[in-house]
């Protein structure tokens, strides 16, 4: 089977009535998920065995938890939990603490767990319509368990594709592991961004051209896949400008003036991202989704915008937001060696170092548009992080975008 690199390029025009079906697939999305949720308000169905999928932390049972979590041993129960706490953002997230009976006990079961559940219609459609509901589910069903990363364990995962219902049982980080969760805010020395490529490596060179990312009717979309569905359903160019306005203050005057040079840059550079071997890529790997153990290590978590492409998306996206600009400007080489040296190891085939590099400096183009597009936010979208923590972030990547020469990276 050749690599997509041997086929046609790929093509990011959307028709009209492309653009007409994906508004027509919107609205009948919403109907419907909005008749799931309030059926599910109106008419709570009892959470007792695993094929059941809880609307929130606060319809799991005892029993569902026993269900989930002691299959493999057969005397172990839960015979109590407390739900210490929550949070609501793109998912609701809530602690749970477990008392298990001796059996339990014996078996080493976990007690400190969180979950995620997709319990609003604005949730569900906000991950069902990008194509990352499934992502992280599958993810830890199929793919933690091959791995030997620093990121949480997960215990259980489930979505109903129908309604959009969904529910992750993690390991809460932040007791087993004392992890305290990192922004743009936090300075990351030498150590912390190793930890993270070194975890790139591995995670690339164990998937590297596995058939979970090679079958054509893979699970995962690529890099390709997003930026079509970022066309089809979000006006992100225009918000996009926008946010680099905003953001004035940290995004020169030059590359402001350059919007659609930067767009159609973007566009090739998501369909280069796609092309080549392929290996599973965290898709999502930004300094927000980092965190850092009580024993100083830095590892990812959130898992929901897997992809499949080029290793070289992750690792761009993650030197890109994680260093202070002069930190990439001095470590960036060294540290693509380290990445690319490490992957070989996992079993990866990485290109040479000068290869590599063309590959690297095409992507922070990525993280540019993700970051002004979040900052640009239209005034009925959600604010999904602080501007202070954007800001950073966005002043990282436009340097990077004129230091590398994105823009004629992927001419």
């Amino acid at each position: 089977m050749p690599h997509p690199a041997a086929a046609e390029p790929l093509s990011s025009e959307v028709s009209p009535i492309e653009k007409a079906r994906a508004s027509a697939r919107i609205l009948s999305r919403l109907a419907s998920t909005s008749g799931h949720v309030a059926r599910e308000r109106l008419l709570p169905r009892p959470v007792r065995t695993a094929a059941d999928i809880p609307v929130s932390a606060e319809e799991i049972t005892a029993d569902w938890l026993t269900a989930v979590l002691c299959d493999r041993h057969a005397d172990a129960r839960v015979l109590s939990f407390e739900i210490p706490g929550g949070s609501t953002g793109t998912s609701t997230r809530h602690g749970l603490r477990l008392t298990y009976n001796d059996a339990g006990v014996a078996a080493s079961l976990p007690t400190e767990l969180y979950t995620k559940t997709t319990s609003s219609v604005t949730q569900r459609l906000i991950q069902g319509l990008a194509g990352i509901i499934e992502g992280e589910i599958d993810f830890f069903n199929k793919v933690r368990p091959r791995i030997d990363i620093e990121t949480p364990h997960g215990y259980h995962s489930a979505v109903d594709r129908r309604s959009w219902r969904s529910i992750s049982v993690l390991e809460n980080i932040s007791v087993t592991r004392g992890a305290t969760f990192l922004h743009s805010n936090v300075h990351f020395d030498r150590k912390a961004i190793e930890d993270l490529l070194s975890d790139l490596a591995t995670l690339h060179g164990t998937m590297w051209e596995d058939p979970e990312v090679t079958r054509s009717d893979s699970w995962m979309p690529t890099p390709h896949d997003l930026l079509m569905s970022i066309k089809t359903s979000i006006n992100m160019r225009k918000r996009s400008v926008i946010g680099a306005d905003r953001a004035k203050a940290v995004v020169p005057t030059s590359l402001r003036e350059q919007a659609d040079d930067l767009w159609f840059a973007f566009e090739r550079s998501m369909a280069q991202a796609t092309l080549g071997p392929r290996t599973f890529l965290h898709g999502d790997a930004h300094v927000g989704n980092t965190y850092r153990t009580s024993e100083g290590r830095t590892g990812y978590t959130d898992w929901q915008m897997v992809r499949r492409g080029s290793w070289a998306f992750d690792v761009a996206l993650s030197m890109t937001t994680v260093l202070d600009v002069e930190d990439r400007r001095a470590w960036e080489r060294d540290l693509l060696g380290f990445y690319l040296e490490r992957l070989a190891k996992a079993g990866g085939e990485p290109p040479e170092l000068e290869a590599a590099w063309d590959l690297y400096r095409a992507q922070a183009l990525y993280p540019y548009h993700s970051w002004t597009y979040t900052i640009g936010r239209g005034p009925l979208q959600p604010k999904m992080q602080p501007d202070e923590l954007c800001l950073p972030i966005i002043e990282r990547s436009a340097a990077a975008i004129i230091d590398h020469g994105s823009i004629a990276a992927v001419s």
